[in-house]
């Protein structure tokens, strides 16, 4: 496979490359690119995105740290492979600071940032993976819109899992449109000024999100043990 197939030749040098480095592999996890389990080489990678071995194994430590590449068997690097166990962590983790940044955006967000969250439901039936795009930028809006640099800190090292365990989850059926509703349901209820029915709403949203993503990565072991 080529590095134009994989989009993920480093093209802008003006930033620290390190930092492209990460932001080029990540996003190469989060799309489905480069699959859980997936062993990651410093040749191959090398060869993707024309850097150095050096900038490689720095980028590599900061994906391992974020919980995106981990280390395998063979004792070399791969992409994380989800697990039953850590997904339940994710979640539970998800299901306390997600109720957390909508009532804090209910208090805290402008008018402008409101706007710019019900522009990212303006969908009518996407594609799966342009509906995940929106799901993110929907929460990058919700966690700025928070106005706290904390919580924004915390949700912000798990965002990268959660997203690719959307990826996983939403294989469910029904999920999807399922999800959809969901969002659209606690978005309604941001713009009425409602928190207490927004926090509930984001609540039952992270558990539903939680028991589909278990059931798909439940399947996905099954699949890969026959």
């Amino acid at each position: 496979m080529s590095a134009s197939d994989l989009g993920m030749r480093i093209e802008r040098p003006e930033q620290l490359l390190r930092d492209r480095v990460v932001d080029v592999v990540r996003e190469a996890i989060l799309r489905g690119s480069l699959a859980p389990g997936r062993r990651l080489t410093e040749r191959e990678l090398g060869e993707l995105t024309g850097v150095s071995r050096t900038s490689l194994r720095e980028a590599l430590r900061h994906l391992q740290a974020e919980g995106l590449v981990e280390s395998s068997e063979s004792r070399g690097l791969r992409v994380a492979v989800l697990t039953p166990e850590v997904v339940g962590h994710l979640y539970d983790v998800r299901a306390a600071l997600e109720p957390a940044a909508v009532e804090l955006f209910v208090r805290c967000a402008t008018a402008e940032q409101v706007a710019a969250l019900a522009a990212t439901r303006r969908l009518d039936e996407p594609e799966p993976e342009v509906e995940l795009q929106a799901t993110r930028e929907f929460y990058r809006i919700l966690l700025e819109g928070t106005a706290n640099p904390i919580l924004q800190q915390m949700a912000g090292s798990i965002d990268a899992r959660i997203h690719a365990l959307r990826r996983v989850s939403l294989r469910a059926p029904g999920r999807q449109l399922k999800s959809r509703r969901e969002i659209d349901d606690i978005l309604a209820a941001i713009k009425s000024g409602d928190a207490a029915r927004a926090v509930e709403l984001a609540r039952l949203h992270v558990l539903a999100a939680k028991e589909a993503a278990l059931v798909a990565v439940r399947s996905l072991e099954r699949t890969e043990a026959s």
